[in-house]
């Protein structure tokens, strides 16, 4: 039989509980505690916040935050920021639940399913507005539907956001997973296997393979899982409870800060990956960076609206019934608790 992913997002939660138990338990013994960044660390007139990004390496929507960097727009809004790249949001979310740091960009599906389980953590703020996790294929390979996966070798990252997903889109399409073959892949290892043969379909966010394969002179297409029944939240941002509660003023910055890159970003796309690319050290050339810009930047609520970042309960309860129903999660967490739209820029 193939090998499998089963339980997706309980086996990912229930490992992220334990890493944090023991990080209470390392904490208590050592006689520290508290979220995120040490005191002192800030300059005067800023607050120290510490924000995990998802992936271990420059991606073009992580532009905001390095022309917030570069720019003095964390500043500008009160806010000192450092940040680490542990990998997927799965492993951005075991930061941020362990306070390791304060603040995390993830998947909001798998931060619900996370919460669930009774992580320390609630939205912030929600960016994205549809999700763009799905499967994609090089030419060549048929997916014009959910059908067409049965058979197939499919690249996926554990401690990603796309391990949440791909289980639970096999259950909501009614495909056993042992029609499937499931490869564990590093997050910068997914494409490599794409485009040699070692698998026929990675999961992630579709916009991104398929420009990383047109700028390698190749041709992929893809399909979203919510175009393929699984309609749940994407990216934005979480915080850890402890340090909500105590600094809401800073995560209000941060939020001021991070809306106001985001706007630069989508009026001058270039510019951002001029940025964005520098720091990278060349690892991500301009126009893959603008490449996968067109791509991501449609996704996202619009900065300059009044409602933006906003979450409804809902949208929270429909993706957790999908969670519960497809991807195996459990957990009692009311969706009211799992996010909030207090801390909010009003400007």
């Amino acid at each position: 039989m193939r090998a499998t992913q089963k339980s997706l997002v309980t086996r990912r939660t229930l490992s992220v509980l334990v890493a944090i138990s023991t990080a209470v338990v390392l904490a208590a013994c050592s006689g520290t505690g508290g979220a995120g960044t040490p005191e002192g660390t800030a300059e005067a007139g800023t607050e120290a916040v510490t924000v995990s990004l998802d992936w271990n390496s420059y991606v073009a929507y992580h532009a905001p935050f390095v022309l917030a960097d570069e720019e003095g727009i964390w500043e500008k809004h009160g806010v000192q920021v450092k940040h680490t790249m542990p990998g997927g949001s799965g492993d951005a979310l075991l930061e941020v639940g362990t306070a390791k740091t304060d603040i995390a960009w993830a998947d909001l599906s798998t931060a619900a399913a996370s919460m669930l389980q009774e992580v320390p953590v609630t939205a912030v703020a929600k960016v994205q507005n549809k999700n763009a996790s799905g499967l994609t294929v090089l030419a060549g390979t048929q997916l014009d539907s959910a059908r067409d996966v049965s058979g197939m070798r499919i690249g996926s990252t554990p401690g990603g956001s796309d391990s949440t997903l791909v289980g639970a889109f096999l259950r909501a399409n009614g495909i056993d997973e042992a029609d499937v073959e499931i490869v564990s892949l590093p997050a910068n290892g997914k494409f490599a296997a794409l485009m040699t043969g070692e698998v026929d379909a990675i999961s992630g966010q579709v916009y991104y393979y398929i420009s990383n394969a047109g700028s390698q002179g190749a041709t992929a297409a893809g399909k979203s899982y919510s175009d393929m029944g699984l309609d749940v939240l994407d990216h934005g941002f979480v915080a850890n409870d402890a340090f909500l509660e105590a600094n809401p003023s800073a995560v209000t910055g941060f939020l001021a800060a991070y809306r106001e890159a985001l706007a630069r970003t989508i009026d001058d796309p270039a510019a951002a990956c001029a940025v964005l690319s520098s720091k990278s050290d060349g690892a991500l050339l301009p126009d893959d960076c603008e490449a996968q810009l067109d791509g991501w930047l449609p996704l996202v609520s619009d900065p300059n609206e009044s409602s933006w970042g906003e979450s409804s309960e809902a949208e929270w309860e429909s993706t957790v019934a999908v969670l519960k129903e497809f991807g195996g999660a459990e957990g009692d967490r009311q969706t009211s608790t799992m996010f909030t739209n207090e801390v909010l820029p009003n400007d």
